[in-house]
């Protein structure tokens, strides 16, 4: 039976800071008289983002753009390629999860020698500024471009895809940065052919806090319509593997080989979904958000929230979606979908969906 006993204040761990931020503490606490911490000590003290994969048993702390691994119910840390030995088990009592001390005062400064000292007789963590976790940017993807038109509509080929999303994201990026102190990007400003790999390193580059790449559907089908919104997953519906297909066909049709071949080998992909795992849960609560806004601001077909494999979502290190506005391919909605006043509408849907998200945004850091 583990024994918890909290330990008084003189004993807390001091954190000092290079840039004259206030003296802070990390709270320690004994566990079968081993001193440990509660790992969100990390995240209050440093802006550590922490994350767990019960069934994998792990535990994921970004500290000082470093990823590093703690392997639950062990006493083992995964930095790269180094383990790490702390001695003592990490411990879960009651759902919170306690690092032996030991961590801060032998192993941080090893791992981060750059950011982080310990001081052992004055218990003191000297720290470097913690990374900045604010939500300031967001990467808007007006999908297809150039020589890649993207759907064609009803009315024939001179109605494409391509030039439909584009004055809708100009339209999101004013409202956003008119109402919100965020910064919004756009992949491509004019028609031009952006590889699929080319906009999610232009997001990751940025340090984007939300990606949201758009679209307008086609079905062979012409009475199909509506609207929906994709986040990265296996697509699990035949409706959500023909949109994926036809999403994804850029690669083969207007991509170089060598765009594809140095981008979509399996090692990257690998380490892509490795990435993109952390960010399920953030990309699904914000694509429920602009399903619900944009059929509710329409009145259009709700197709729902569905999950496909795009592969412009794939290499994305944020919360990803992927909009579909409706179907270009159907006589009323390829009407619309070419009115300004409509494609303010959805416009207007997409701002309040991110407005919410990012009022949200604490949950999930």
């Amino acid at each position: 039976m583990l024994i918890l006993t909290p330990l008084f204040a003189r004993e807390q761990i001091r954190v000092e800071y290079d840039n004259g931020l206030s003296t802070d503490y990390i709270n320690i606490t004994t566990i079968d008289d081993i001193p440990y911490f509660n790992i969100l000590e990390l995240n209050k003290a440093l802006s550590a983002l922490i994350s767990i994969d019960v069934m994998d048993r792990r535990l994921f702390v970004e500290l000082y753009k470093k990823r590093l691994i703690f392997l639950l119910d062990s006493p083992y840390l995964l930095d790269q390629n180094d383990l790490y030995n702390f001695v003592y088990s990490i411990v879960n009592l009651d759902g919170k999860y306690y690092i032996p001390q030991v961590f801060l005062e032998r192993v941080m400064p090893v791992i981060l020698p750059g950011e982080v000292s310990f001081d052992p007789f004055t218990r003191t963590l000297f720290a470097g500024s913690p990374v900045d976790r604010s939500f300031r940017t967001i990467i808007i993807d007006p999908g297809h471009g150039g020589k890649d038109p993207g759907a064609l509509g009803y009315s024939g080929d001179h109605i494409k895809e391509k030039d439909i999303v584009l004055p809708i994201a100009f339209k999101i990026k004013q409202l956003v940065e008119d109402n919100l102190d965020v910064q919004v990007l756009l992949t491509r400003e004019d028609d031009s052919m952006v590889p699929l790999h080319a906009r999610s390193s232009f997001s990751n580059r940025n340090n984007a806090n939300l990606f949201i790449s758009l679209h307008c559907n086609a079905a062979e089908n012409r009475s199909a319509h509506g609207i929906e919104v994709y986040f990265l997953s296996v697509a699990k519906t035949s409706d959500a593997r023909a949109v994926e297909m036809m999403e994804n066909a850029v690669v083969e049709k207007y991509e170089t080989e060598e765009d594809a071949e140095m981008y979509y080998d399996d090692l990257t992909q690998i380490l892509i979904d490795m990435e993109q795992a952390e960010h399920l849960k953030e990309s699904s609560y914000l694509a429920l958000k602009l399903q619900a806004n944009l059929v509710n601001a329409t009145g259009a077909r709700d197709r729902g929230v569905k999950q496909a494999a795009f592969r412009v979502l794939e290499g994305v290190f944020a919360p990803a979606v992927l909009v579909e506005f409706g179907f270009i391919s159907n006589r009323e909605e390829e009407r619309k979908l070419l009115n300004e006043s409509y494609q303010d509408i959805l416009a207007q849907a997409v701002f309040e969906g991110i407005r919410s998200y990012i009022h949200s945004y604490d949950l999930f850091r």
